[in-house]
């Protein structure tokens, strides 16, 4: 049994967030790094590095808000890229995982504590079943988890934020045409994200630029009636977003959401927009009437990086990564 430690980290393309686990076990306290290039994320590494004894690195994980092609993420968000042969040479072992931010978060997902889940929308999980797991930030990530017959999940990799995306409600259909305009299209990530908070509010309150999420939810607690409508629209948004991942992914076991963004909105989160939208689903509403949405707190990314390794876990030496490389 190694007495190593795995290095686990997320890209999020503004800052890093990096735990240390031993193989086996639950990371510990994470840090937040400001990173938003490689030679930042370099330096950041290098920092973790020279914390640990000689050898003591058993190998790393790493998930960055992009899609994994060919052992290579480049971050939709600002287009810095990251590569698993550039992280073996950074980190110096040839143990490296890449994957994107959302597939980590599903691998997570049931390990967080059901005591620690919010119940967004009430229903019923059915045990052994797929899950769909998505979160509004920097960008708007999607993921599934499905079952396997012979036990074990497998993790199921999406871009499904970056569909295009349309108005339901009369309120929302100026919106979309506000932000069509900013940006030329209305992808689902354009109105759920930080700057789709931000975009939305602009649209309501007819101002030349958009304010920072922070402050637009800021106004929404001290009751700014705009504020606080750009927020129901984006919950009715996310509500409407939520059901349609959870019939793409036939997701018995719930939908799970996870964001910065989402744990700032808080109890400002309107839910019966958001419940009103997820459910209108024409022939398909009963089966969504008691599937259940829940809201992870924290890092579940951190949690499923920590899943790729085990107690069992051979630690290679840094004079093998030539061998392994080839």
């Amino acid at each position: 049994m190694t007495h190593g430690v795995a290095l686990l980290a997320d890209v999020t393309g503004r800052d890093l967030i990096v735990a240390l686990a031993r193989p086996g076990d639950a990371p510990g306290e994470h840090r937040v790094m400001p990173c938003a290039s490689p030679r930042e994320l370099e330096a950041c590494l290098g920092s973790v590095l020279a914390q640990l004894d000689p050898g003591e690195l058993v190998g790393a994980a790493v998930c960055a808000a992009g899609p994994e092609i060919d052992g290579t993420i480049t971050l939709t968000s600002t287009g810095m890229t990251i590569s698993q042969a550039w992280l073996r040479s950074v980190l110096r072992t040839p143990r490296v995982y890449l994957v994107n931010d959302f597939t980590a978060c599903a691998m997570g997902a049931l390990k967080v504590g059901e005591a620690s889940l919010e119940v967004v929308h009430p229903g019923r999980a059915a045990r052994n079943a797929a899950i769909a797991v998505l979160g509004p930030d920097i960008g708007l990530g999607v993921a599934g988890l499905a079952p396997l017959r012979g036990g074990g999940w497998l993790a199921v990799p999406s871009e499904g934020g970056h569909i295009d995306f349309g108005p339901l409600e009369a309120r929302e259909a100026p919106v979309f045409a506000a932000v069509r305009a900013r940006h030329g299209d209305t992808a689902a990530e354009r109105l759920l994200s930080k700057q789709g908070l931000g975009d939305i509010h602009q649209a309501l309150a007819r101002i030349s630029t958009p304010l920072n999420d922070n402050v637009v939810i800021t106004q929404a607690r001290a009751g700014d009636v705009v504020a606080c409508e750009a927020i129901s629209i984006f919950s009715a948004l996310l509500g409407g977003f939520a059901g349609d991942m959870a019939l793409l992914f036939a997701a018995r076991g719930g939908v799970f959401l996870n964001s910065p963004l989402l744990e700032a909105i808080g109890d400002l989160l309107d839910r019966e927009a958001f419940t009103r939208r997820y459910r209108a689903k024409g022939r398909m509403e009963a089966y969504l009437a008691d599937l259940p949405v829940f809201a992870m707190p924290g890092r579940p990314a951190l949690l499923g990086l920590s899943s790729l390794f085990s107690a069992s876990d051979m630690r290679y030496a840094a004079t093998e990564v030539k061998f392994l490389d080839c």
